[in-house]
């Protein structure tokens, strides 16, 4: 049972990777953030590939894009960011746990709403949830407007729970 277990979870770790875990670590610890949280939204965003570019332009690992880049460098005061910088995996992880943390900030740690935030849009968020479409509970999910949405929050969740539980 235990040399099953052994392997079991080997396996696991060769498909859900963990590579950067210092920046992530640090990030987290300095933004009060969940750790796995971070490593979650990594994978399912672009499976730890810092040169991965989505189809919208989301660039780097956390898929921020470029236009959000240069907002967080203006909100931290980084004058010397590019949006190139988005394909550097420190940049890219410390831009993305600030965002985050604003977001958890702004939806008073209701980790749910954040994810649904950082994927579907902050405006689109708060529309949904002033407009009662959503009440920010898993129970209430399948009320999310976006489709993609909905998938990406189960995605990051299970995610979630898998690098939990092997790292």
């Amino acid at each position: 049972m235990s040399l099953f277990f052994i392997n079991h979870k080997s396996i696991l770790k060769i498909v859900y990777p963990l590579k950067h875990e210092e920046l992530i670590l640090n990030e987290a610890n300095k933004y009060y953030l969940d750790p796995y949280i971070i490593m979650a939204i990594i994978y399912v965003e672009s499976k730890f590939r810092p040169e991965a570019t989505s189809n919208k332009g989301a660039r780097g690992l956390m898929q921020i894009m470029p236009a959000t880049g240069s907002w967080i460098a203006t909100m931290i005061n980084d004058s010397s960011f590019s949006e190139d910088d988005l394909y550097n995996p420190e940049i890219n992880i410390k831009y993305g746990a600030w965002y985050l943390a604003q977001l958890k900030k702004k939806f008073d740690d209701n980790m749910l709403v954040v994810l649904a935030a950082y994927n579907g849009g902050e405006g689109n968020v708060d529309k949904w949830l002033k407009e009662n479409r959503w009440d920010g509970s898993w129970k209430d999910s399948d009320k999310i407007p976006f489709s993609e949405t909905r998938n990406y929050i189960t995605k990051v969740t299970k995610t979630y729970s898998r690098y939990k539980y092997l790292y």
